[in-house]
């Protein structure tokens, strides 16, 4: 019968085996090259320089432990490369440490010491937010406790007034949970706003034709109108044409007309 302190050695065994073996060690040293590669210091308001060096003393610290270390060079190459803050007094400094330190560890407490004297005041990074981190009760003075009850039309104009309230507005009019629960009361807005569309289009006018406007007997009233005024106008022509050439102004009767100068025109004043 095998013990059982022996049975557990085994199991041990195996699992460091598991968790150790070629192809974990082969993903961690993958792993720290790549955080090597994609870690920058730019500005402690966003990402500070503290967190910046433990990346860099973990990951070095994981290609240590499976055989393939990084040297001191190379280590305070990758730190001076990767400081990127372009503010003009923390480039100076990292001049002068470039020049008087020759280890990374070193180097960072030098660095450490420069950050916190210049950056004493950063502003921290604020914690992004979303809906369901927000523990308001009210947006804009509306309610939004329970984003499945049904808002009216003045609580969604005041939710649309501000960037925070447009954002519960869109999770409000996203749920299909409500708009299965208010059903009834969606149909019956969309069907009052068909019927309101349906009755403006039937009330706008249809255009006439110009020739149904004017009935029979009006077209006889402008055609007699138009008739009189120029046959008036072609006999006062004829009259002033033959006064001027006897030398003197010859009267007419003006209810006298001949009978070869009248012209008869429709309503439109084309002459029959």
């Amino acid at each position: 019968m095998v013990p059982k302190y022996t049975m557990r050695r085994k199991a041990m065994i195996a699992l460091q085996r598991h968790y150790n073996g070629p192809d974990e060690q082969h993903r961690r040293l993958e792993e720290a090259r790549a955080r090597i590669s994609k870690t920058f210091y730019k500005h402690e308001g966003t990402f500070t320089f503290e967190k910046f060096t433990t990346i860099l003393q973990d990951a070095f610290a994981i290609l240590a432990k499976y055989g393939e270390p990084v040297y001191e060079r190379e280590k305070l190459k990758l730190l001076f490369t990767k400081s990127l803050n372009n503010h003009p007094d923390f480039k100076q400094e990292i001049n002068i440490c470039r020049q008087h330190y020759h280890t990374f560890e070193e180097a960072i407490t030098y660095l450490k010491t420069v950050v916190s004297r210049l950056f004493l005041e950063a502003p921290k990074p604020k914690p992004r937010r979303n809906i369901s981190s927000v523990t308001a009760k009210e947006v804009n003075g509306v309610d939004i406790s329970d984003l499945t009850r049904w808002y009216d039309s003045s609580e969604i104009n005041k939710l649309n007034e501000s960037q925070a309230g447009r954002r519960v507005l869109s999770k409000i009019m996203g749920d299909k949970k409500r708009h299965q629960r208010h059903k009834d009361k969606i149909d019956k807005i969309r069907s009052s706003k068909r019927r309101r569309v349906k009755s403006v289009k039937s009330a706008a006018p249809k255009p006439q034709d110009d020739q149904s406007v004017l009935s029979e007997q009006d077209k006889r009233v402008v055609a007699a109108v138009i008739t009189g005024m120029n046959n008036s106008m072609n006999n006062s022509s004829m009259a002033n044409t033959a006064g001027s050439m006897s030398g003197r102004v010859i009267r007419t009767n003006r209810n006298s007309v001949s009978a070869d100068s009248v012209v008869t025109y429709d309503h439109l004043g084309n002459p029959l």
